[in-house]
């Protein structure tokens, strides 16, 4: 009887353990999926139209990669066929140390750090409201100056006060 009991003890220890560590969690990393759509920020980013203009960067080693600049100054990239859609920018309550927001069609979003930025070069600004694309991802700014980009079935949304991965 004693045995069980201190079965059941650890068991009931492990199961609350669990549960601490999920409420803990910060809201930013809580999705598992993409927002539905009676959610907000789970606008359908290839509803925004594609943005007029350059958005590929000349004379670089990133053949087939789009680059923006977020109207707050945020660079951004995605990398085509499936690669990797990021910003080297974090919201507030991501984990210490991590600088990037990235997704790719293999893996979930996730924030990461990077010695260099990966996204950010000289490129032009994309207007809320609109998107830019490549092959497998896209990213969009909505009217509240998020970014939302997906690449395949993974993606992220980073704004100001917040960050949604999936």
């Amino acid at each position: 009887m004693r045995r069980y009991y201190g079965q059941a003890m650890r068991s009931s220890f492990a199961l609350l353990g669990c549960v601490v560590a999920v409420v803990l969690l910060p809201a930013s990393q809580v999705y598992a999926a993409p927002p539905g759509p009676d959610d907000p920020s789970g606008d359908d980013i290839l509803s925004y139209p594609l943005a007029e203009g350059d958005y590929s960067v000349h004379g670089t080693s990133n053949f087939g990669w789009v680059f923006f600049t977020t109207p707050d100054g945020v660079g951004c990239g995605i990398a085509p066929n499936g690669g990797p859609a990021g910003c080297d920018a974090v919201p507030p309550g991501a984990p210490a140390g991590t600088n990037q927001t990235v997704a790719t069609s293999w893996a979930a979003g996730q924030f990461r750090s990077s010695d260099t930025p990966t996204f950010t070069r000289a490129a032009a600004v994309l207007p809320r409201g609109q998107r830019v694309q490549t092959l497998g991802g896209a990213c969009a700014i909505d009217e509240q100056g998020a970014v939302h980009c997906e690449s395949g079935s993974h993606g992220f949304i980073l704004a100001a006060d917040r960050g949604v991965l999936w």
